[in-house]
């Protein structure tokens, strides 16, 4: 059905008149009256009764208007789809990330990203890096953050490194030093990630190196669990810099550690399929906040 006699047909009724129609469409009265002429020959009824020059809609006509009403709306916002997708402002995106990101940096990222992109819809899984890293190279999945290491073919892997952050509750006497070390810390209770995760054996390791002892009373699988812990006045800890700025001033001081503990994550596309503009625009900025909220902290490291 040709859109363009769909558009006179509306133009007609809004208006109200042929002539007036013929004004907005910028033709002359005859070329509207033709349009509406095959309009309705092509759908097999009369859409005006005309009397004495007058056109009122008939009551098949009334449905039909507002049948046309609805298709040239979705039409158009077909028209500002494309236009988004084109622009990379609209369409769907599924982000995996494991705890530290969905917790800390990435909701506050998305908000400002959906606000600049009202069109995008993005779904959020939040996952353990293990299962991060077993989504690809999945067709399900347009981006992933994980700790590293990523072994796995198939895929293309932006690599991120920073230092760990120190905390402590507030008015611990371990606050009044501007950096804490591992003597700073040592018997001190300690809330430690699960042994199984690299961050675990890079905070035993800087404790023995530095002949530390290293009080682990509670094992605890999320860095913000830590956090919330640790704000809640009892032990102390090493954690990512991006939670230990979240829960920052809500309870809890924080500190550079030495010596420096690298904290690394992944954020990982498929090799196989190419991202979408609004994937490339949010990858952007996923790149730009971890590099600011890194280096709010401490050094930061993009490889």
């Amino acid at each position: 059905m040709d859109i363009k006699l769909l558009d006179a047909f509306r133009t007609v009724v809004s208006n109200n008149s042929v002539t007036k129609a013929a004004e907005v469409l910028g033709v002359t009265q005859p070329a509207v009256s033709a349009q509406i002429s095959r309009l309705e020959a092509s759908i097999g009824f009369s859409l005006f009764a005309r009397n004495g020059g007058r056109l009122t809609l008939t009551v098949e006509g009334q449905q039909f208007y507002t049948e046309v009403i609805h298709a040239l709306g979705q039409l158009q916002r077909l028209d500002r789809i494309a236009e988004g997708i084109r622009e990379g402002k609209s369409g769907r995106l599924v982000v995996a990330s494991h705890p530290s990101a969905s917790i800390s940096f990435l909701p506050v990222m998305t908000a400002k990203f959906l606000r600049d992109n009202p069109d995008a819809h993005i779904r959020m899984i939040n996952r353990t890096s293990e299962e991060v890293r077993s989504f690809f190279p999945a067709a399900s999945i347009d981006i992933g953050i994980a700790e590293l290491p990523v072994d796995i073919g198939g895929v293309h892997v932006q690599k991120y490194a920073h230092e760990c952050i120190a905390i402590v509750p507030n008015n611990h006497p371990a606050s009044a030093k501007s950096v804490l070390t591992s003597a700073d810390l040592s018997e001190e209770p300690f809330i430690a990630m699960p042994p199984e995760r690299m961050i675990s054996h890079r905070i035993r390791e800087a404790f023995a190196q530095e002949g530390a002892t290293l009080n682990a009373i509670a094992e605890v699988d999320f860095f913000s669990s830590i956090c919330a812990m640790v704000a809640a006045g009892y032990g102390v800890s090493i954690v990512d810099a991006w939670s230990a700025r979240m829960f920052k001033g809500l309870g809890l001081e924080t500190r550079p550690f030495r010596p420096a503990i690298p904290y690394e994550i992944g954020v990982i596309t498929s090799s196989e399929r190419p991202l979408s503009r609004l994937a490339q625009a949010f990858l952007a900025l996923i790149d730009k906040s971890l590099n600011e909220k890194a280096n709010d902290q401490g050094s930061v490291q993009q490889r």
